[in-house]
Formats: structure tokens, sequence, C-alpha cells
């Protein structure tokens, strides 16, 4: 195994001359000690949520005054997400609600174990579905490295709150995804940059079914790299349910298959979910916890277990739902939220653009629209897709 250098750095912050306005504005505020969660321009209160700290080598199952604490956490953390990627999307700018929604039991968790116990881990929220990307900006503010605000301008152009992790661009993000199922190698590096540590990484059902993960799975599973997998199994993606378009497809025994220790968990479970979670980064190895959940359970009746919460979720049922929980100026402020105008006016020589994946799925199904009949279109034509079909245009 090829040795690294003790003084390795695989994570550099950008320099104080590349920040943006808005990012020192944060640093300011923390220098001046407040609490960021509570600045003004957020309709919901982030300062409720209880910095846990539990040792998972020492606590061998939670107190009813920790699972408490967790599910009020993991509640208000669904809650803002809801409001922020639904902003986004009634924006236009787009947000991914469900993915985020779905992993802040486990998040909520792990947030736990490292704040107990951080010289055990590499401390960041490693997660291989960049699209989830929300998770990453509610903890940037609830571990006071912006200020709530920020979330407002989620996904827009130049906000500093991109559609994916990007290293550099926003406080407290200390790594870039990709859009889906490229991560994983790049951690097996961060394994041997960091031996004795646990390498935690959220990871989802969508981004296992990339060719990438295989290979890394055997390389983790060969080296026998520290690295946690906690991959949400909700049967939806971009796609629509892996297990009607990709039948036979199963998240534990494809990782069993390389030599990873997976076990299955029912992700609503706290208990259950923190067992296996206690499981996973108290062992040396590899390991992976198949999380078991519907997407965006108890959210709505309308949404749980389709594929309507993959993107941000509806103005309708977002409103519906803030409406339930309370949050009556947080329903407001989504209800006046405008929609965002192309800048500009025009543009010459080449024409309005259009999103890459747009414009090449206009052109294959003009090119298919000239065979004769829908009989003569599945005789001659095959579409090969894992998962990423709407990522493509197709």
């Amino acid at each position: 195994m090829t040795s690294l250098s003790p003084d390795f750095k695989l994570l550099v912050p950008p320099p104080s001359s590349k920040r943006s306005k808005m990012d020192q504005e944060g640093i300011d505020q923390m220098e001046e000690g407040s609490d960021l969660r509570k600045s003004k321009g957020f309709p919901m209160d982030l300062s409720g949520y209880q910095e846990l700290s539990i040792d998972p080598w020492t606590t061998e199952s939670l107190t009813e005054g920790q699972r408490a604490a967790l599910e009020a956490n993991i509640a208000m953390c669904r809650d803002a997400i809801v409001f922020f990627t639904a902003a986004g999307g009634a924006s236009g700018y787009g947000g991914h609600t469900g993915g985020a929604f779905d992993m802040m039991p486990e998040v909520c968790i792990l947030d736990s174990f490292f704040r107990a116990r951080p010289e055990k881990f590499v401390t960041t929220f490693f997660d291989e579905a960049g699209h989830r990307v929300a998770t990453q900006y509610l903890f940037s503010v609830l571990r006071k490295q912006m200020p709530p605000g920020r979330l407002l301008s989620y996904r827009a152009g130049h906000s500093g709150l991109p559609g994916h992790p990007e290293l550099g661009r926003t406080p407290g993000v200390d790594f870039s995804s990709g859009r889906l199922g490229h991560l994983w190698p790049h951690l097996n590096g961060v394994c041997r940059a960091e031996p004795g540590k646990a390498v935690c990484c959220f990871g989802s059902d969508g981004s296992q079914m990339e060719g990438n993960n295989a290979e890394a799975a055997r390389i983790a599973a060969a080296n026998g790299f520290n690295i946690k997998l906690f991959i949400d199994d909700n049967d939806v993606t971009i796609a629509g349910h892996p297990s009607t378009y990709l039948t036979g497809y199963n998240v534990r025994q494809t990782l069993q298959g390389h030599g990873i220790e997976a076990v299955d968990v029912d992700g609503e479970d706290i208990d259950a979910l923190f067992a296996v979670m206690r499981q996973a980064v108290s062992q040396e190895g590899p390991f992976a916890a198949v999380i078991k959940r519907k997407m965006c359970p108890s959210l709505s009746e309308e949404v749980e277990g389709t594929c309507e919460g993959h993107d941000a979720l509806g103005l309708t049922s977002a409103l519906a739902y803030l409406e339930k929980r309370g949050h009556h100026d947080a329903t407001e402020r989504l209800r006046k939220v405008p929609k965002a105008a192309d800048p500009c006016k025009s543009y010459l020589g080449s024409g309005t653009f259009g999103a890459p994946r747009q414009v090449f799925g206009t052109a294959v199904a003009s090119v298919l629209g000239r065979l004769s009949s829908p009989e003569e279109r599945r005789a001659r034509v095959l579409v090969v897709d894992s998962d990423l079909e709407g990522s493509c245009g197709l």
C-alpha cells in the first residue's frame, strides 16, 4: 500500500482573496460571536437544532432523551429542506427536495457521532448524490458557517449555492461531488490519506447503479478501507422506480457481491438505524448500511413513495406540508416567491441557449419521429440506461 506524506493536504479552502462578499460577511458574523442560525431573513428559527454528542463506541442504545432530541432535529431539518428547496423550484432554479428530506435521520445521527468523537472520523458529510446538496447548505447554517438567509438564494446563479457541492464556493462545503456516483473512488483515496479514521459517505440507490461504484467497491474491499456508506434506498431515481425499470437490482446484494459487508435497515426506525450505524462505524473495514424507506416518508399521501419528490417539491404539496407543520411565516413567504426571469433580453448570433439535456432529447425525438410507427421504433432502436436518462434528455 502506498504511503502518503504526513503533511499531505486533501482539502484546501479558498484563500481570503477568493472569497465572495457573502462568504466574508458570514465569516465576519461568526468572528463577532453571533449565532448565525438566528439571522434575519429566513422564516424558520433554526437555532433549536440540538447539538447532540453520542459516542457510538460506548452508547449501545439511545436513551429516551437522545431519541427525542434526534426526532426533533430530524423534523426541523426536514421542514427547512421542504421550504427552501420548494422556494428554489417556485423561482425556477430547481430544488431536489426528496433526497435531502429522506436522509435527515442518518445525517443527524452521524452529526452526533462526529461531535462526540471527532478524532475517529474524517468529519465531512461526503455525499455521492450531488443533487442532495440542500443537506450541505442546511448544515453549513446549523454549524454556524453561514447565515440562514443565504438559503433563500439556493441554486440561484452566482449565489455561491450551486446545484451540486463545489469545494471553495460555499462556506462549510469541503468537497466536490460531481453529479451522481462519482465520489467513492475519491474517498478510497481519502481512506489512504487518513488511516485510522472512518470515512463516511451518504449514498443512494441511483448512485450505486453507476459503474464507478462497482470498481470502487472492489478496491475498498480488497484493501480493507475504513469507509462507511449510508445509502438511501428509496426505490426512486430520476428515471423512475428501479424495482420496475431495472428488475432484479438489489443494493445490498450487489455490494455483498463486491465483498462489502452490507445490512438492510428501516430508515424511519430511529433505534434500528442507530444500531446499524453504530455497528458500521465501530468496526474496522468497509461497511454499507442500506437504508430502506419510501421517498419522502410521511410528507403527504400524494408524494410519499412517488417520483414527485425527487426534484423540487411542487408548490401545492409544499404549502400543504408547511401549513400542517405550523410554519405559517414560511407558507406566506413561499406564496410570494417570484419567478426568475432571464436577465438577458436578447441573444445575438446563437439565439437563446437551451440546456444540453433538453436539446439532446429533442434531437433524439426528432430522429426517432421519422420512423413510421411505434412498433418500428421498438424493433430498430435500443436505449440502454442504468439510471440517468433524465440527466441526458431521454
